[in-house]
This record gives structure tokens, sequence and C-alpha cells, in this order.
């Protein structure tokens, strides 16, 4: 099709850009052999993070909706952006749907919901919306219920695909098996690959396994990778890389921000030091010593012991113990849900020790709002118990602004308030403060009324970090975006955890990958430096 065709047949309030129309129309065609694109039906696109993928599917599925082509779509995505596609009024679809067009939205959850817009056509026909999540259909009696609804003029797409890189996961299997009921496919994620090739097999199976040609992730191992570690069963290394990216790029679109919207500038996160007082350090110190000694004797110490250990140091650093809750620990790459792997850390009783970057935090609070009487802030915390302690603080000091917090397991209310706080069509007029974890609102929001962002703590994982970022970071955004990070220094400036992940993060290393003996390095790096 014509892109300029394309551009008249968009109805949308949001006029495209040129890359959307690129976009738009590759996801409409069935094939394109001139490119070698020639297992029809399926597309990835994988653009940066604010390109604006949503709404190059969503005008997709109304084109190929008003060809008669297409009568449904399935939208699987994580559990928090499940709502960023359905909410009825501030939601992709929402956004982008044709007013003329008729449409039934449905929430596909444990309480279903639905809305509806457009006027009903002589014919009958209507571009239905299925959104749900990939916790959701694990279970087979509620997988079984889309199975029943699915056909070859149905469309699924898995939004943040790499949900499904494990290949032996259930969510994985279900979604595999709703795509043979599909007659088209896409998979939206804006970074695919963050563990390396291996990560692409289940997205590119899950399109059409001709894509690579292999019939199990075994047989994909043992053509592409090089095994060694224990046994010899682990994948060490990946061979013939460039034959992957020939097979899979004719079936992928790949953009960056910087390629094709002109967003302001993306400023560098300024770093405050918080001064632990002499108790919490005492405390800080113990505990690492305590975790050095652990991995210097500790031969068999996996990676993913010594992150859930060194999660210790962060909590101390934030000024609490305990209160680790589902979605502070880190995702675990053989498990679908993320989930503490030590039962110490299994406890909610939080033991405070320090309220030092909470200190800091109110007086850059205060010279911020001093500076701008309509400041839209967002703050980003590590642990539920730091955002809690948080958001007390400010209740208290600052009772008149509205604030709001986004985490997991809150009340659907609550975080549509917070959400609305940070829209930069219905926000308020003066200051808010939306406090969130970023593993519960680095993905899919948009909060562009904020130009401001502080972190209070960081993730371990770069892609969360990166996410989180680019909620404030995207098209909409009018001013040059601050980011600032609150990390916690020793009584005579040592060095703490805080400055390993911002040391981290600032070479784009992904601390949620490190081996225990990286760990073992990084800790005996600060002990010398505090002893010279």
């Amino acid at each position: 099709m014509e892109h300029a065709l394309i551009r008249e047949q968009i109805r949308s309030a949001f006029p495209p850009f040129d890359h959307q129309i690129v976009g738009i129309d590759a996801l409409v065609k069935w094939d394109d052999p001139h490119i070698g694109r020639i297992f029809g039906g399926c597309f990835a696109l994988f653009d940066e993070m604010g390109v604006g993928k949503t709404y190059q599917v969503i005008n997709a599925a109304q084109i190929l909706f008003e060809a008669n082509a297409l009568d449904r779509v399935f939208v699987v995505a994580p559990a928090p952006i499940r709502t960023v596609w359905f909410h009825p009024e501030l939601g992709e679809l929402k956004n982008h749907l044709w007013p003329d067009l008729p449409v039934w939205v449905t929430e596909y959850h444990s309480r279903r919901r639905q809305w509806k817009q457009g006027k009903p056509r002589p014919d009958g026909r209507v571009l239905k919306w299925v959104v749900t999540n990939y916790d959701f259909i694990r279970d087979p009696d509620r997988r079984a219920v889309l199975l029943q609804l699915a056909s070859k003029r149905s469309w699924i797409i898995l939004d943040e695909s790499t949900a499904i890189k494990n290949p032996s996961a259930i969510q994985t299997k279900a979604c595999l098996e709703i795509r043979k009921k599909c007659g088209r496919a896409s998979i939206l994620n804006g970074t695919p690959s963050p563990n390396g090739p291996g990560d692409l097999f289940s997205q590119a199976y899950f399109l059409d396994p001709r894509i690579f040609g292999c019939k199990s992730y075994y047989h994909f191992k043992a053509r592409y990778g090089v095994m060694g570690g224990w046994q010899g069963r682990q994948v060490v290394a990946w061979r013939d890389i460039p034959d992957i990216q020939r097979r899979f790029a004719p079936y992928i679109l790949r953009r960056l921000k910087e390629q094709c919207v002109d967003l302001p500038e993306k400023l560098p996160p300024v770093i405050m030091e918080a001064t632990m007082k002499p108790s919490t350090w005492n405390i800080y110190k113990q505990m690492r010593d305590d975790m050095v000694a652990w991995l210097s004797e500790d031969t068999l110490a996996t990676a993913q012991q010594a992150i859930v250990r060194i999660l210790r140091l962060s909590q101390i650093t934030s000024g609490f113990l305990g209160g680790v809750q589902q979605g502070d620990v880190d995702y675990c790459e053989t498990t679908e849900e993320p989930e503490v792997q030590s039962q110490d850390l299994k406890t909610n009783i939080t033991k405070e020790i320090g309220s030092e970057k909470l200190d800091l935090f109110m007086e850059l609070f205060k010279i911020l709002l001093e500076g701008d009487d309509g400041l839209k802030l967002l703050v980003w915390c590590r642990f539920r118990a730091e955002l809690n302690r948080l958001h007390a603080r400010l209740s208290t000091m600052y009772p008149t602004i509205p604030l709001g917090r986004i985490h997991g397991g809150q009340k659907r209310d609550e975080r549509d308030a917070a959400l609305r706080l940070l829209d930069p069509r219905v926000c308020p007029s003066g200051p808010v403060v939306v406090v969130g974890t970023p593993a519960s609102g680095a993905m899919g929001l948009n909060l562009t009324a904020s130009h401001t962002v502080v972190y209070l703590s960081n993730d371990y994982n770069l892609k969360t970090r990166l996410q989180s970022e680019d909620r404030v970071h995207r098209p909409g955004q009018t001013s040059p975006v601050s980011y600032f990070d609150i990390v916690a220094e020793g009584p005579n400036g040592q060095k703490t955890i805080d400055h390993t992940i911002m040391k981290a993060l600032k070479a784009k290393d992904d601390l949620a990958k490190w081996t225990a003996s990286a760990w073992l390095s990084e800790l005996k790096e600060e002990l010398t430096v505090e002893v010279t």
C-alpha cells in the first residue's frame, strides 16, 4: 500500500509522523518477498521506547478492519501495562481509535470490563479488541475462552515480548497456543534481546517457526550456541550471529527516537550524595564485610544468590532493613515471576535505621518547588517500604499538594488517579508529585506532564532504568528532562553500593546479569578504596 494512501486513511486525532507511516505499512502488509519477508502475517516492531509502537499497531488494525481483513485483536501485555491499553478515558486505544469506527474494547481479567464507541454498520461488523496480561492466560480455562474467539481473521499482539523469551515458561506456551489459532501475529519491544541472541528464539518462533528453521530451543542452541559451563550444558557464547540477523531482519523494524522524533534534550543525571550517619554506616560496613567473606568462601555461590544478598546493602543505604515485597527483587532468568530467593528476605517487618537519603530529597524538593510553582515531579523508589515512607513524609509536610503513587497490587482507582496527575491532558495546573516503583510503573505509561525525575534508589536491571527514564522523555514532552540520583556515601565520603549501581548504569551495564565473582570484585574494590 502506498504511504500516501495510508496517511489519508488514518483518522486519528494525532497525525502520524513519517516513521509511523512506514511502520503502519509494514504491519498492514501480509508479506514483502522482495526484502525476504516470505512468511506471511507476522512482524516485529522493535522501535525504541517513545517512538509510538502502540499508535502504529492501533492504526494498522483499523486499516485492516476497513479492508475487511480483520475482525478481532488480542493484546497480551505485562499486568501493569494492561490498563495502559484498556483505560476507557486515558488508555492508548481511547487515544488513537477513530471515532466513527464501531469498536468494542474488552479487558479480559478477573473482573471483565468493556467499553464501546462508534455507530453500528449495516453489515454488523465490529472491530473487537481483547486486552489481557501474560499471568492471567497461563490458566488453561481462561486461555480456552480466547482460543474459542480466535480465528484466521484475528491478530495477536505481544507487548513487551521478552515476557516469552524463556521457551519453557508456561506463559510462552500459552501465547504460542493462541498464536496457532490467529492469522496474524506481532511482537512489540524496545529492548528485544537484553541477554543476547538467545532471547530472540522464542519471539521469532512465536511469529513463525520457519524464520530460524529450528524445531526447538535445543536445536537453536546446537546451531548457534557455544556450550560450556557445568557439564557443558550452558551457552557461554553465540556464533554465526550474522546468520541470526539475516534470517530475522526482514521481519523487524527498529527505529530510535533520535532518528524519528524531535524531542527536547535528555539532560545528564545530577548525582546528589547523602552522607550516612555513623550508626547507619556501621550497619552497612558489617553487612558488606559479611558478604565479602561469604562470596570469598562459598565457591558455589551463584549470581542470583549474590544479588539477593547484596539487595540488603541497597536497603541499608535507603535507610531500612526488611520489608521486601513482590516486585522488589529483580526478575530471575529461570522463573516466570519476580521472586525472593532467600527465606530471610520474605518478611514484611521493616526496621528503619536511617533517613539520610529521604532528608536530602526533602531539601531538594523544597528547592525545586521554590523554582517552579507548577512543578510536576516524578520520583522512583526501588523498594515499596521506601516509597511508603516518602509518601507519608510528603503527605505530612505538604498536605495541599496532590500526591499519587504507582506500585504493584494497588487499587485501580488509586493508580488511575496517580496517572492523571502526570497526564498532560488532565493534570492540575499547580505542583504535583507522583512516587512509584519502577518494577510496576516503568513500562508503557505516558507521564510527560513531568520533566523532572528523581531516583531515590535504583533497580539493578538496566532495562528498568531505561524504561523508567522514558516515561517522561517521549512524544508530547515539550521541555528538557532533568534527572536527579540520590546516592548514599559514608561519613567520610566512602563509596557505597549506590555508587557501584550508578557506575554500571553510566556504562550501560546490567547489574542483574553480573556474576558472583563480579560482585565480589566490586565489593573488594570498595574496601580497598576505603582503606587507602
